[in-house]
């Protein structure tokens, strides 16, 4: 009896401290977010960001990390009734009167899990010391660092990405991981896992006539049984292997850039081929591409159970923070349009018009 009465004391102490320690989080991200919306207006750097639906206006601190946004997003034109979003890039090296966090650093996902419970959006990066925290309510985020150089090194590749994913976020609309290809305002999810010919599928379709929406991260809209997409980075990445295979080299022309810390070549392909970004696409299929080597390209159908398994895990772990409803906009997605396996040929030309051939299909 007395040993069941103190298991019970210890786990009511236990769930006591996690209680104060969540609200001490909680605390902390209120004060994040009072700083930033007083300091928003007198941040030396503003820059603007469109998404789907959401009209993003974004302070720094820093212009360093401004420059990072400037390298990875497109200067895109305010929607009329696109919703207003003010998000702010802060830094203790700029601003040392920002809010700090004293206590022992949270353990992952407890952050998520301590602001959800309230209705916020929010992670701790202890490596770095970063926090990401965003009030759907107020319409507010602020990712607070120690000095904008003291990043994640995938950082530069997709500057924002949680604020970004968080404020995008809608009932009917936000961002998955997947590559794009399109013809003439119709086009086709990519999507799949690592080494499955994804991103060479893309960049061959670019190279062949083909347009696209992005290959890593791409706005989505599915409203009414219809999909779109539009761009959100203005780069792509794809291997040294894979860049050769298409008889293209890094270090030259539109490759001239650094590789990133993957040793990928990040391109703007609308730079490599000038017109191949599209501004949108009608989204008629999810193609699941697979490297069969075999003389040429066939497409055969793919249940909607694997259109999910190839989409879902990478969106949901790179894009993470709102479960739920990004779960639902990808069940949506694949609910919307048929999925297809895609065994690719050994040429790229021929891979390119295959895919073209099939978006004409799809057209209604």
């Amino acid at each position: 009896m007395a040993s069941a009465q103190a298991d019970r004391g210890g786990v009511a102490a236990e769930a006591s401290v996690s209680r104060a320690f969540s609200a001490r989080i909680r605390a902390f991200a209120d004060e994040l977010l009072d700083f930033a919306e007083r300091e928003h207006a007198h941040l030396p750097v503003q820059r603007s960001c469109e998404l789907p639906d959401v009209s993003l206006d974004v302070g720094f601190s820093a212009s360093g990390y401004a420059e990072l946004c400037d390298r990875a997003y497109l200067p895109r034109l305010p929607a009329m009734r696109a919703r207003k979003v003010r998000l702010s890039v802060l830094d203790h090296a700029s601003l040392p009167g920002m809010p700090r966090w004293a206590s022992p650093a949270p353990g992952l996902g407890y952050v998520m899990a301590a602001l959800a419970e309230h209705g916020l959006r929010g992670e701790c990066d202890t490596e770095y010391a970063i926090w990401y925290v965003y009030d759907p309510a107020r319409a507010l985020g602020v990712q607070a660092m120690q000095t904008t150089t003291l990043r994640p090194p995938w950082e530069p590749s997709f500057p924002l990405r949680l604020l970004l994913h968080w404020a995008g976020r809608t009932a009917q609309s936000g961002m998955v991981h997947a590559g794009t290809l399109g013809h003439q305002g119709t086009g086709v999810f990519l999507v799949g896992a690592g080494g499955s010919g994804k991103s060479g599928t893309t960049l061959s379709g670019i190279l062949h006539g083909l347009t696209s929406v992005g290959d890593d991260y791409v706005a989505v809209r599915c409203a009414d049984g219809r999909v779109e997409a539009e761009p959100v980075l203005r780069v792509m990445k794809q291997d040294i292997r894979g860049l050769r295979r298409l008889g293209l080299e890094a270090g030259r022309g539109a490759l001239d850039g650094p590789l990133n810390w993957q040793g990928k070549a990040e391109l703007d392909f609308a730079r490599l081929v000038p017109g191949a970004r599209a501004e949108r696409l009608a989204m008629k299929a999810i193609l699941l591409p697979r490297v069969s080597w075999s003389p040429s390209s066939s497409f055969r159908q793919a249940s909607a159970r694997e259109a999910m398994l190839a989409m879902a895990p990478s969106s949901l772990y790179q894009l993470y923070g709102s479960l739920r409803e990004d779960f639902r906009l990808i069940a949506s997605i694949v609910r919307a349009v048929p999925a297809f396996h895609l065994d690719l040929g050994e040429d790229p030309a021929e891979v390119a018009a295959s895919v073209r051939a099939f978006i004409e299909q799809r057209v209604t």
